[in-house]
């Protein structure tokens, strides 16, 4: 197939206007692409923390029909010009909103620009226009929220601002903050503000306490049901741990009674699975139940086939050829203060050689401070005996710790203290006096 040659003649005056005219139009045309490319890309990385109001307009001559230029000359004027002159920023902003009349970010810096200029009625307009735009970010819901909040429509603003922190977690303790500061003396209307959510609801019972504000927070966690406080334990865990740490341990058996199975729910005054019975779970996870201490040099377990009374006991297997010292297993109880309680459990062993058998005591769960302890398990094998124990709280206490220990016979010369055998024990419980 044969291939035709196109020969231009050049030497045409019409021909080269034309062509002189195309590259004329080519380079104009190049010439703005090139300014517009700049302006954006000033205006793309323009830090209105740092930047200047010099450079965003530089931005906006090179790019005049960029709406990013005049939102970032809007910006600097916002921040930087009294409140007098916030007319530009509003016109910068209405410049960027002509030109990109469906960017919610406009919309939004509109509308606060219009409040800070004082016309509160545009801003409403500007930021509920932002919210249809980009009704799943939560700025627009913040922005307009805060305006109808200073404006003290707070029905409508907390609805505003619950939005806003459901589309981002992050702006929940700040929706707590304004909740409370509004509506402190007002339980129903702190429900109403924070919304029907059960989650949020518990959270901002956790809010309170960590505020220190116990019963208010214990009030509205107590709105709630069984099956609602159930559904939140992690707040309600979170709870407990404040209240322990503030020594406020009825609190936290309320709180821990109101989530909690029922086999693992308690009261004040009350050893929980004394006899060791109960199909229950130890450890950190059961708040007022037994916690065990690691130690290679101790078995601890259930025995099914040896006890006081029904069916299983606590046993202790020792094979300590060095040194045991310290807390073995321990107890949370709740009391009351200022009363007297009658400790009593019973203990057997088997084979037990040592120095210094283990032993009971009871301490003050605020202080640490030693209520009352018992004599060390004699060494050899005994049947069932009592160990009984009295002893009285202080005005403040609430709570005390049941612990078996064991305190070494070491001494600077002789350090190893060895102990061999098993112990068991059964049926621990706690009567206060009348």
């Amino acid at each position: 197939m044969s291939q035709g040659v196109i020969n231009v003649n050049i030497r045409n005056p019409v021909l080269r206007v034309l062509l002189l005219l195309l590259v004329l139009v080519a380079g104009v045309w190049s010439y703005f692409v090139v300014r517009w490319y700049i302006g954006n890309t000033i205006a793309e990385y323009f830090n209105p923390v740092e930047g200047s109001l010099d450079i965003a307009h530089t931005a906006a001559s090179m790019a005049p029909n960029d709406p990013l230029t005049h939102w970032r000359i809007g910006q600097m004027s916002q921040r930087n010009l009294p409140l007098d002159q916030q007319a530009q920023a509003v016109a910068e902003y209405e410049k960027a909103v002509s030109l990109s009349p469906y960017d919610y970010r406009y919309w939004t810096s509109l509308g606060t620009a219009h409040e800070q200029a004082g016309d509160p009625a545009k801003a409403e307009e500007a930021l509920k226009r932002a919210v249809a735009l980009a009704p799943s970010y939560s700025f627009p819901h913040w922005y307009l929220g805060n305006l109808l909040l200073r404006n003290a429509r707070y029905d409508e603003a907390f609805a505003e601002l619950r939005r806003a922190s459901e589309a981002d977690p992050e702006f929940e303790p700040q929706l707590f903050n304004l909740v409370w500061a509004v509506y402190s003396d007002d339980l129903e209307a702190v429900k109403n503000a924070v919304g029907p959510s059960t989650a949020v609801r518990a959270k901002f019972a956790l809010y309170l306490v960590n505020r220190k504000q116990y019963e208010d927070g214990l009030r509205l966690w107590n709105t709630m049901s069984t099956d609602e406080k159930m559904r939140s334990k992690n707040s309600g865990a979170e709870m407990i741990r404040v209240l322990i740490n503030e020594y406020r341990f009825n609190q936290a058996l309320e709180v821990w009674n109101g989530f909690s199975d029922e086999k693992y729910r308690t009261e004040a005054g009350r050893i929980f699975d004394g006899s060791f019975e109960a199909l229950v779970e130890y450890g950190p996870n059961t708040v007022f139940g037994w916690q065990i201490s690691n130690s290679p040099q101790v078995q601890i377990g259930i025995d099914p086939n040896r006890n006081h009374s029904g069916s299983r006991s606590l046993r202790l297997v020792f094979q300590a050829r060095s040194d045991l010292n310290g807390t073995i297993m321990f107890q949370l109880v709740p009391v009351q203060p200022n009363t007297t309680y009658d400790f009593e459990c019973y203990l057997s062993t088997d084979k037990l050689e040592t120095g210094s058998g283990p032993q009971i005591q009871i301490v003050d769960a605020m202080s640490n401070a030693e209520l009352v302890a018992s004599p060390s398990a004699a060494g050899g094998t005994s049947q069932w005996k009592p160990v009984s124990l009295s002893f009285k709280t202080g005005e403040k206490t609430e709570a005390v710790l049941l612990k078996i220990i064991r305190v070494s016979c070491g001494t600077k010369e002789t350090p190893v203290c060895p102990i061999f055998g098993s112990v068991w024990y059964d049926d621990f419980s706690l009567k206060r006096r009348n």
